[in-house]
């Protein structure tokens, strides 16, 4: 899936449907292909996933 702003992808990783490392794989992909804005959208959606991950209640979502 082609993800167009951080809203997309922080709700495929809450919801399970792609993984951090992916998101990671693809940051790292738009960083040598120099995509700044893309390098931004990717930062912000593991920044806003790892806090999520990092509340005390933290329970996975299941589909």
């Amino acid at each position: 899936m082609r993800y167009f702003n951080v809203d997309q992808i922080y709700a495929d990783l809450i919801t399970g449907r792609t993984t951090r490392t992916l998101v990671y794989s693809s940051l790292v992909r738009a960083r040598k292909r120099e995509q700044p804005g893309r390098v931004e959208i990717f930062e912000e959606a593991i920044r806003r996933f790892d806090e999520w991950r990092a509340t005390p209640n933290f329970t996975p979502m299941t589909s």
